[in-house]
């Protein structure tokens, strides 16, 4: 996001489902794709005055002429590339792109791409799925708190989205997309959750940006052309009340950072529960032993994060606080993973281990028994896996012995279960715990194997499978566990 411009990554379908596609060589622009993947993913950057530029992976910009060519060679924003959105008045939640500058529509016609027509038709009409990761935390732009699973309702009230209660996932629909809880109910525009995608479950949905008062952010509307809105004056219940558009009714759409809890050498978990100090000294496993960590890409090192938000850092004793309500460098973690445990090396340089007394210090300079952590991740009982070439899911449904592939256009939802020492167990939408064969991941499964997940930056991990090697992700689909060293293919965002 810039001072000038809303930015939101999303695919151009056309009304015969096929996306706008922006080829590797030549700048060549197609219609020919069923899938969304790299090439078919545009930025759409919203400006102030509510016009739109649209850009691919090579920050390219789409432009168009006066005789209604498109092409996307431009490598600044100019105004053959600066279009109107208009949102259909059918419900369908499409979108219209209309030049500024030549008063005409951008339309997908037998696999080409033209922007010649007055008038829009269902040639000039585009489902916009969005491009990200689909489990998402939802805060509102007015009232600067977050959403979350509270009973039968969906409350506004958080300041941090603690818990798998203040995940949902979004699935998408033929231009529309429903809100899933943590525990598999969806949102209806009434505001209550039902077990069933039943009408008034689905939502379409507008990227909006206004000067005055100051708009960024997503809208959601009902099928009666109502907004969703946190309603209420203290917590207020997520539901669909006006059919205009004010900060209350603008979301912002975020990662889920995960929250873990450390279990440390003695097998109890690292706790906040005396004062500031840190001390392995619980079986809980409440929001005192919870902890959030956050990837910090200038050092690929982490934060480590109280549900009151103070940050774990180290002393001039080396002892290992949480007292700082803001970042700095005493604050930052590196994570050396081993075989599916970690070591935790503070910012003096020292690994962290714990004491006679259980207190929490950094003054070891090598690795030993008191220094090996697990980390067991907390608030994510659900998983959607997303590598670069598109979403995990089983390659052939309907086989009796199915496979998962790398590539799919839709994911799987995956139910993760945590196991003794560390590792998970896995299970497909089909209810079977992920088997390892050979190299092979097959959902088939009556008793558990056991996986290790291990963290690598911002909401992405590395899968390590029962043979010791790691899951390996190909352009042709392929995922298996085949990599004995951690790689860029190896690397999923959940």
């Amino acid at each position: 996001m810039s001072t000038n411009s809303f930015s939101w990554p999303a695919g151009l379908q056309n009304s015969a489902f096929y996306f706008l596609t922006s080829e590797d060589f030549g700048y060549e622009l197609t219609i020919l794709s069923t899938g969304l993947n790299r090439k078919q993913i545009w930025t759409l950057e919203l400006n102030h005055d509510e016009t739109v530029y649209m850009k691919n992976r090579f920050e390219r910009y789409l432009t168009t002429d006066k005789c209604g060519a498109v092409k996307c060679e431009s490598e600044k924003r100019i105004d053959d590339g600066k279009f109107n959105v208009e949102f259909s008045p059918d419900g369908s939640g499409r979108w219209a792109f209309k030049s500024e500058k030549y008063g005409r529509y951008l339309s997908g016609i037998d696999q080409k791409v033209v922007c010649s027509s007055r008038k829009v038709s269902e040639k000039e009409l585009w489902y916009v799925p969005m491009a990200r990761h689909p489990q998402i935390v939802l805060s509102n732009k007015r009232r600067k708190r977050y959403f979350g699973l509270v009973g039968n309702k969906i409350i506004c009230r958080d300041r941090i989205p603690w818990g798998q209660n203040s995940i949902f996932t979004l699935e998408y629909h033929m231009g529309k997309y429903l809100i899933k809880t943590s525990d598999n109910r969806y949102l209806h525009k009434d505001g209550n959750l039902t077990g069933s995608k039943e009408p008034g479950t689905h939502f379409t949905w507008e990227l909006r940006v206004n000067s005055e008062p100051k708009i960024e952010g997503i809208a959601f509307r009902d099928d009666e052309g109502k907004y969703l809105a946190g309603v209420g004056s203290m917590s207020a219940t997520l539901k669909t009340g006006k059919k205009t558009i004010t900060d209350e009714e603008i979301f912002q759409l975020d990662d889920s950072h995960p929250q873990v809890v450390f279990v440390a050498p003695n097998e109890n978990n690292v706790s906040i529960q005396s004062g500031f100090g840190l001390s392995a000294i619980t079986e809980q496993e409440s929001e005192k032993e919870t902890f959030q960590i956050e990837f910090d890409y200038a050092t690929k090192k982490w934060y480590i994060i109280t549900s009151d938000y103070k940050y774990w850092s180290v002393s001039k004793s080396n002892k290992i606080e949480a007292t700082s309500a803001s970042r700095n460098p005493d604050c930052l973690f590196h994570f050396e993973w081993i075989c599916g445990a970690v070591a935790v090396i503070a910012a003096n340089g020292k690994y962290v281990g714990i004491q006679p007394n259980c207190q929490m210090i950094a003054n070891s300079s090598g690795i030993g028994a008191k220094n090996i952590f697990r980390i067991k991740l907390i608030n994510r009982h659900m998983l959607v896996l997303q590598g670069d070439y598109g979403y995990v899911g089983k390659k052939s449904p309907s086989s009796k012995e199915p496979v998962y592939s790398c590539n799919k256009t839709m994911y799987e939802v995956l139910q993760l279960e945590h196991g003794d020492n560390g590792v998970y167990y896995i299970k497909g939408d089909n209810g079977k715990y992920w088997n390892l064969k050979n190299t092979t991941i097959s959902p088939t499964g009556i008793n558990p194997q056991p996986f290790i997940l291990e963290f690598m930056g911002h909401c992405v991990l590395a899968i390590r499978a029962p043979n010791t090697k790691y899951i390996n992700g190909e352009k042709s689909g392929g995922f298996e566990a085949t990599t004995q060293v951690i790689q860029k293919s190896c690397l999923w965002r959940f």
